[in-house]
């Protein structure tokens, strides 16, 4: 569970303080791990701090037509009932409450005790009656309620993951719209779904105060007032003891987040190593007792102050409630409501004073939700207008609109220059190279040159900044990428980790059609994968995660193993990007797999980036970038011959050999 808190938690910004450091002669041990600045989740807590009730008031009406309409989208049967039924209930309460007023009227009017209960028991029955259908329509309105919340939160988190991946990959390297994905995903969207349900606690508040005032009306007008009175206490400590918490959530949200951080390094498989290598157990149990005294030191004090806030509102109600009763005594003293009518006031005003506060506080949370719910909202317009400003970079559902693409004869990269977003400098400049069907290009170069970025934009990732990449002439970044792209297959540098068995994580190359058996004994065979599945204690179906029953952990090849399985897998003959696709392998695995490469040869085409030069010997093309320049561009025998900086890199790896 704390994983996942962590997982929710994404960190934009890091502070580090020096391990140690003093301040003002004392160790500050507790600063010793990097503070966590939570941009998002509480982005608009000042605002809710301070907003006024008739802030607040404003701004509910629209609020709660965005929250209808969340819960209409979700399920409108669902909605219409819950409201239905709390609009039943109100009714129910009026009627409760007048019955009430016919049974003291009858039982305190003059006459013989039996003659006045027989008056009263058409009255009694009704009470009865309506009394259990309040608690059968509380009931069905709290069923209503709890299934219509699980549908909102599902409609609304399947509209964020939509949009999620539907974005450009350009959109995930743009610092404003990560802020904005994050405060949507770990306060905008649930703010959606406790909008919803605090709208519908403020409807029935609502109906059950309205009730009670239609009571109170019928009963005696002058009452109603006092309805208000006896309930603006209780309310104001509500609201101010759901502040307090809400102030002191955001000053120590920064301690809670590195506080997780902590325990997730404690408790985490993926830290258990390491933490025992270095013995950094004890160190860590430092700085968790240290943050944990701190926070329950908060917590009590939060709790100390909302004490003495309840307190002073019980007081205050005390106060107004006696200032009821004295009004109602002195009407009844003076004669101005009969005894049975002042008996039913007594009733109606408690339950309508516990409904004013339960308003009170529902239209404080439907405005804090509201702040949040703008988050997602932002998100949701920032996404459209990506996905409409470059819709070739946006991911459809393959098999719609245009006719696909041809399997390209000829992919041309013409004078591609590439800047990634914020950056100063051009990952690429100026970069040609053509690759021909049935060819194999080869990237080479430093750390940093640029390779991987060219792939990615072969990959259809990323737009250049200028130039173009043209299949058989047709520029592929003006067009939908479903035409093109499933004549793609990648064997990417940095291996993903899924945790489904080996079956599925190979056909995920694949994964719009339906797992073609011998297509995956194929593919793992050519990447060296073959005989390591059918070694697993499940085969095929072995899970890969250890955290989870009969799972298994894999090493860094076995990984990378997989991972070429499932770019051999999607792979049907068009263009094969392979990114550094041996450097986690074995040589009995790598030699299998450079064989697998080079086989293609002659029938497909294929760009293959790696540092091992030995890998590469045989291409027909090898390409040397350097600082994103092209610099050098032949066969391997023409570039040794040239001694160039190609020819440089390969005498340094050979000269290791020959020692």
């Amino acid at each position: 569970m704390r994983q996942g808190r962590m997982q929710q938690c994404r960190i934009r910004r890091w502070r580090w303080a020096i391990p140690g450091q003093r301040k003002g002669g004392k160790a500050t041990a507790a600063t010793a791990l990097p503070e966590l600045d939570d941009i998002a989740w509480y982005a608009h807590a000042e605002e809710a701090e301070t907003a006024s009730f008739w802030r607040m008031a404003r701004r509910l009406p629209g609020l709660v037509r965005e929250a209808l309409a969340t819960a209409w989208a979700a399920a409108p049967g669902l909605t219409v009932l819950a409201l239905a039924l709390n609009i039943a209930a109100g009714v129910a309460t009026t009627t409760a409450l007048l019955a009430i007023t016919d049974v003291t009227r009858e039982l305190f009017s003059s006459g013989p005790t039996w003659d006045r209960v027989s008056a009263s028991l058409p009255s009694l029955i009704l009470l009865a009656a309506v009394t259990a259908a309040k608690g059968a329509l509380g009931i069905g309105s709290g069923w209503a309620q709890q299934r219509l919340e699980p549908l909102v939160l599902a409609e609304v988190d399947r509209g964020f993951y939509a949009l999620a991946v539907a974005v450009p990959r350009t959109a995930f390297d743009d610092d404003r719209f990560a802020d904005r994905m994050e405060a949507a995903n770990d306060r905008g969207s649930r703010a959606q779904v406790d909008l919803v349900r605090h709208t519908v606690d403020f409807v029935t508040a609502v109906v059950t105060v309205a009730a009670v005032a239609a009571a109170l009306a019928v009963i005696h007008p002058v009452l109603i007032p006092l309805l208000f009175a006896a309930a603006l206490p209780a309310g104001w400590a509500a609201v101010r003891s759901a502040r307090l918490m809400y102030v002191s959530n955001r000053s120590r949200v920064a301690r809670r987040r590195r506080l997780w951080m902590v325990q997730w390094l404690m408790d985490s498989r993926w830290t258990a190593d390491d933490l025992r290598y270095h013995q950094a157990g004890p160190w860590l149990l430092g700085q968790h007792g240290a943050m944990l005294g701190a926070e329950t030191g908060a917590d009590l004090a939060v709790i100390r102050k909302q004490t003495v806030t309840r307190a002073v509102g019980q007081a205050l109600s005390g106060l107004a409630v006696a200032g009821v009763y004295g009004i109602l005594l002195w009407m009844l003293a003076a004669g101005t409501v009969p005894l049975a009518v002042a008996a039913a006031a007594v009733v109606a005003l408690g339950q309508g004073s516990s409904a004013m506060a339960n308003l009170l506080v529902a239209v404080n949370e439907i405005y804090t939700d509201g702040l949040y719910a703008a988050d997602r909202r932002e998100f949701d317009a920032l996404a459209a207008e990506r996905i409409a400003a470059q819709p070739h970079l946006a991911d459809p559902a393959p098999g719609g609109g245009a006719e696909p693409l041809p399997v390209p004869e000829v992919i041309e990269v013409r004078d591609v220059s590439f800047r990634y977003p914020g950056k100063d400098t051009d990952a690429l400049t100026g970069v040609s190279v053509t690759i021909r069907r049935g060819e194999t290009v080869a990237l080479v170069g430093e750390n940093g040159s640029g390779k991987t970025t060219l792939m990615k934009l072969l990959a259809g990732l990323y737009t250049p900044t200028s130039g173009q990449i043209l299949w058989d002439g047709v520029d592929i970044t003006r067009i939908d990428p479903a035409r093109w792209r499933p004549h793609v297959s990648v064997i990417a540098q940095q291996v993903q980790r899924w945790p489904f068995t080996a079956a599925r994580s190979i056909a995920l190359g694949r994964a719009e059609t339906p797992v073609d058996r011998s297509r995956l004994e194929r593919a793992a065979r050519d990447a060296g994968a073959l005989a390591m599945i059918e070694g697993f204690d499940h085969g095929w179906e072995q899970l890969l995660d250890r955290q989870y029953r009969d799972g298994t952990d894999l090493s860094g090849g076995q990984w990378q193993r997989l991972a070429s399985a499932r770019g051999l897998y999607r792979d049907e003959g068009g263009l094969l990007l392979a990114d550094e696709p041996s450097s986690a392998l074995d040589a009995r695995a790598e030699a299998a797999l450079f064989d697998t490469l080079r086989a293609r040869s002659g029938t497909a085409a294929t760009v293959l980036i790696s540092h091992r030069l030995q890998g590469v010997v045989h291409a027909d093309a090898i390409a040397v970038l350097e600082d994103g320049k092209l610099i050098e561009l032949g066969p391997h025998r023409g570039l040794l011959a040239a001694g160039g900086a190609y020819a440089e890199l390969w005498n340094l790896q050979a000269r290791s050999y020959a020692v």
